[in-house]
């Protein structure tokens, strides 16, 4: 099974004091955003109508936190958060980030899902704003070593499988040989914790264990001690008839994601020309797949003129060489392509890579 982040849905900072709730809003105040839960008989307190919440019970209150928001803060005894967390822990996939602070700020300690939920790095903002110290206790970062959910995290990516996790992330911790593949370069800070081997020519043949972070589904993903990360990283330019259908732009994607065995859960974002913005089955794409639809001008179409192989139908038609590769180049910040104009009857599409923060471009790339 694989597992992408969740949406953020935002902080709650929990109280239980008058001591506590004045951190609070200091807290709130100092990292811009957040909402604060008090109890009510601190409603005697001069504290901003628009980030406070009055609670009569506090494990309703928490209950309900604890199913809407992403990121939970308590300025309280961890026995207290701990007993009430007790009964709602879900999975590491699905639990908030929870950090328990102590009154004075001194300590800010990563309480429930420090990798994938973000309760180390929230606890270490915490500490850094209060001038405390971020107590952190998952083995990885306590032996100075990465955690793959940690990599998936901070690269908007894709893990699976999820079950393999615990095995990959106590092997880092005990310093154990991982191999690291990747048909891209990638920053020496992240490979150095691992084995790296040039990406295999077949693609498949790999040394266990180990982590291949890449866009395509895996061909062979029973494989016990191969563990893959899919970063969103990948821009799907479009380019359609008028009045294209949903299910043509759908069967045309398929064909894509067949051919070049891509994970559709990969992109980032769709683009095409401002021309084809309101075609509804774009439009409809988009909202399916919960993804932004960029458009672009035919001015900002036409600067990549010359830079793809172009379509002189498309010149007499719209007056750019093509749409849908200037398009996800664009999207892409720039990127490079990786999947070039596929026509597919009334659908051309196009993929563009982002050249992403992990990226290393002072080493040599590896052959795709």
């Amino acid at each position: 099974m694989a597992s992408a982040l969740k949406e953020d849905q935002g902080l709650a900072v929990f109280s239980l004091t008058e001591g506590g709730a004045g951190l609070g809003l200091r807290l709130v105040e100092a990292l811009g955003e957040g909402q604060v839960f008090l109890p009510g008989r601190l409603k005697r307190m001069a504290a901003p109508v628009e980030t406070v919440e009055y609670f009569e019970r506090w494990d309703e209150a928490f209950s309900r936190a604890f199913a809407s928001y992403s990121r939970i803060i308590c300025i309280m005894a961890a026995g207290i958060v701990v007993r009430s967390l007790a009964p709602l822990i879900k999975s590491k996939q699905q639990d908030p980030a929870v950090v328990v602070l102590d009154e004075k700020g001194r300590y800010a300690v990563s309480l429930l899902s420090g990798h994938w939920g973000g309760a180390n790095r929230l606890a270490q903002k915490v500490a850094t704003v209060l001038g405390g110290q971020a107590v952190l206790t998952t083995a990885t970062d306590v032996q100075g070593q990465p955690a793959i959910d940690m990599l998936a995290r901070d690269m908007n990516g894709i893990i699976d499988p999820w079950h393999r996790l615990k095995l990959f992330n106590r092997l880092l911790a005990e310093r154990q040989r991982i191999f690291l593949y990747s048909p891209w370069p990638v920053r020496e800070d992240i490979a150095e914790a691992f084995a790296w081997r040039d990406w295999p020519g077949n693609g498949e043949d790999y040394q266990e264990p180990a982590l291949i972070i890449d866009y395509r589904k895996p061909a062979d993903a029973q494989r016990r001690e191969l563990i893959y990360l899919r970063p969103r990283n990948l821009y799907l330019g479009i380019g359609c008839r008028k009045g294209v259908s949903l299910e043509q732009v759908k069967k045309a994607l398929a064909r894509v994601e067949e051919v070049f065995r891509l994970d559709l859960d990969c992109a980032a974002g769709l683009a095409t020309i401002d021309l084809k913005k309101d075609e509804p089955a774009l439009k409809e794409l988009a909202a399916e797949m919960k993804l932004e639809l960029a458009s672009f001008t035919k001015d900002e179409i036409g600067s990549l003129d010359g830079t793809y192989p172009g379509s002189d139908w498309v010149k007499q038609k719209v007056g750019v060489d093509g749409v849908c590769e200037p398009a996800a180049i664009l999207a892409s910040q720039t990127g490079i392509t990786l999947i070039p104009k596929q026509k597919l009857g009334p659908v051309t599409i196009s993929v563009a890579m982002e050249r992403s923060w992990w990226w290393d471009w002072d080493r040599v790339k590896p052959g795709s």
